[in-house]
């Protein structure tokens, strides 16, 4: 059996509505797992660094990422704690969380 997450698109729908994602921003997306959700919105802005401490997922997300995305979406295997630590003070327009909670 297949399963179908979200197949109406109303994830993705009231992600833009709340946070207004638009083509210029730069997004740190934290416990972004297996990248489902980066994947469509991806398309929406300019760059998203993708963190998620779990490297099997973060490998699944690699091998399941378009080629028209590989320039703008960059996954690290590496928890929030480290990610701070190993990248110093890096500027995002925006921040999410999604399903991190």
């Amino acid at each position: 059996m297949t399963v179908v997450l979200d197949p109406e698109g109303e994830e993705l729908r009231a992600l833009t509505a709340f946070v207004g994602v638009s083509s210029g921003l730069h997004v740190l997306e934290v416990g972004c797992g297996d990248g489902r959700l980066t994947r469509r919105y991806a398309t929406q802005v300019a760059h998203v660094t993708a963190i998620d401490p779990d490297g099997d997922d973060i490998q699944h997300a690699r091998e399941k990422l378009p080629d028209e995305l590989r320039d703008r979406v960059e996954f690290q295997a590496v928890g929030i704690e480290e990610y701070r630590l190993l990248s110093g003070a890096p500027s995002f327009d925006l921040v999410l969380l999604a399903w991190s909670l």
